[in-house]
């Protein structure tokens, strides 16, 4: 499977229509999809917090080919799975083949604050994700109408408006043993933030694996997909390298990049450890430089 380069355009950090500018140029040098963070409050220092979806759509109008996809939708608390489904299932009717779907259990920063309600354990709210894949593949593939309750309570419940010609792929977030099995099982793909070579390698990767076959699923026909943070300093100003700190339950690193090779660098250190499709965030001051040197990776991976 070819290495695959997703570009996080980060409404956390900038105003909607300057990360519109940024989606448009990063088709033109060529990534291969766009990915947009979903949350209702930014995670600190950053100030800015568009609404994802309403961003996805103009995008989608303003682009031409190029994919995109949430990273990460949770639709387990402020957002109703029935509603998640309706959205993308329209956005895939208007743009159809380009639209996708990440989720993942989310963050008490941006569910707890809307709702008053309890922040549940991390297990209760796999299985609230859980339910909500279900609900959603099945209210895009199905016209029967569809009624539950428990996690979710529904009556009656079916999509008027879809495409079901055109698959919408989940891209489900992975980052412990159970986390991992279910993306295998209920989604098209998997993503994650760890990069720890023996997490990857003896807790991710095979529980990934293991539920893919579970569900009768070629899991080499998957992908693995891993958001790296970067910044750009061609002035040199900081060390090359990598940075690592502490953001809410996980552990994330950021690459300082100073030449256009040094992408190529540390997309094959992640190819490495088992990865097809890198997702770049750009913490960088400013993004235009970052997205020009990016050409030599894109070409480098496109040929």
């Amino acid at each position: 499977m070819r290495t695959k380069l997703g570009y996080m355009v980060l409404l956390e950090k900038m105003k909607p229509n300057e990360c519109l500018k940024y989606a448009i140029e990063a088709e033109k040098v060529g990534m291969d999809m766009i990915w947009v963070d979903d949350h209702f409050f930014p995670f600190p220092p950053m100030t800015e917090c568009g609404f994802a979806w309403c961003f996805m759509a103009s995008a989608l109008q303003a682009t031409e080919k190029i994919p995109f996809s949430t990273g990460v939708t949770a639709p387990i608390m402020r957002y109703n799975p029935a509603v998640v489904a309706q959205a993308f299932s329209t956005m895939n009717c208007m743009y159809p083949g380009r639209v996708n779907l990440g989720v993942g259990t989310g963050e008490d920063l941006n569910e707890v604050p809307l709702l008053g309600a309890e922040w549940p354990k991390p297990a209760k709210r796999l299985e609230m994700l859980a339910d909500a894949v279900d609900i959603i593949k099945g209210l895009w593939t199905s016209d029967e109408p569809m009624s539950c309750d428990g996690n979710y309570c529904m009556t009656n419940v079916r999509l008027c408006t879809k495409d079901t010609t055109t698959k919408i792929p989940i891209y489900f977030s992975g980052i412990g043993p159970k986390a991992s099995r279910l993306a295998g099982m209920k989604g098209d793909h998997l993503i994650t933030v760890t990069t720890n070579p023996k997490v990857l390698e003896e807790v991710i990767f095979p529980n990934f694996e293991a539920g893919a076959r579970e569900a009768g699923k070629d899991p080499t026909k998957m992908e693995r997909a891993i958001m790296m943070n970067f910044a750009y300093d061609p002035s040199k100003s900081t060390e090359k390298g990598h940075t690592v700190a502490r953001q809410g339950e996980f552990e994330e690193r950021t690459t300082i990049v100073h030449e256009p090779e040094d992408f190529i660098t540390y997309i094959d250190e992640l190819v490495d450890l088992g990865f097809n499709h890198i997702v770049l965030a750009d913490l960088s001051p400013s993004n235009g430089p970052a997205l020009e040197a990016l050409k030599v990776a894109t070409a480098h991976y496109k040929k």
